[in-house]
Parts: C-alpha cells; sequence; structure tokens
C-alpha cells in the first residue's frame, strides 16, 4: 500500500465512524424526549383518572396560575400542581370543558417545557 491508500482509507474510516457516531446521538436525544413524554402522559393519566372516579368535577381554586395554553369552550380549570421527575418540571391542568349534547368533556394536559401532553374523555354519572 501507498501512502495515499493509507490516507484515503484512515479519512473513509473516519467519515463512517463520525457517521455512525452522529445516528447514535441522535437515536439516545430521540430516546430522552420519548421518555419525558411518557412520563407526561402517566402523569396525565393518573390525573384524569382522579377527576373520572370522583364524585364531582374539581372546582377551579381561588388563585391559581394561568396555563400556557387551553384548549377551546373551557368552562373553568384547575392547576393539578406541579411535580419534578429527575431534571424535568411538569404542571399538570384540567379542563372542565362547556357542555356539549349532553356530555361533560374534560382535559388534562401535562406541560414540560415548551411541550405538553393532552388526554380527554367524558365526566359521567350514574343517574340511579
Amino acid at each position: 500500500m501507498t501512502l495515499i491508500e493509507v490516507i484515503v482509507s484512515i479519512a473513509l474510516l473516519s467519515l463512517v465512524i463520525l457517521t455512525f457516531a452522529y445516528v447514535f446521538i441522535q437515536s439516545q436525544s430521540a430516546t430522552t424526549d420519548n421518555g419525558t413524554r411518557q412520563t407526561a402522559l402517566q402523569l396525565a393519566q393518573r390525573h384524569l383518572s382522579d377527576v373520572l372516579s370522583g364524585d364531582s368535577l374539581p372546582a377551579p381554586a381561588a388563585s391559581q396560575p394561568v396555563p400556557p395554553s387551553s384548549p377551546g369552550n373551557v368552562d373553568h380549570y384547575k392547576y393539578d400542581g406541579n411535580e419534578k421527575i429527575g431534571d424535568t418540571s411538569f404542571d399538570t391542568y384540567v379542563f372542565i370543558l362547556k357542555p356539549t349534547d349532553g356530555n361533560q368533556p374534560v382535559v388534562v394536559r401535562t406541560f414540560y417545557g415548551t411541550k405538553y401532553v393532552e388526554l380527554y374523555n367524558y365526566y359521567t354519572t350514574n343517574g340511579e
């Protein structure tokens, strides 16, 4: 092998290694983001289950922070608190929407950073 062939093979090998390193770094970032989103979904699910299994809908508190964003047609909302898990802070809000067709929609949003996850369902009561 000549010196040129050795230099070219080292350069090509370096290029391949750098390409794979970039892919592994990106996949680690996506995995971390997915883990944070999963945590936010689990928190939202817990809060939604608490609301749906309660005897009545939550009433708004006298003093509570304003949510970063709200769904449309909101009757009132309740701030359900801040939870810090690892390095991420999660703020959960329960939105009680105006009734439609006799159904009472409930939306739960859990905010983390500039993102949020949202779950919704309908609150029902037993008429008996």
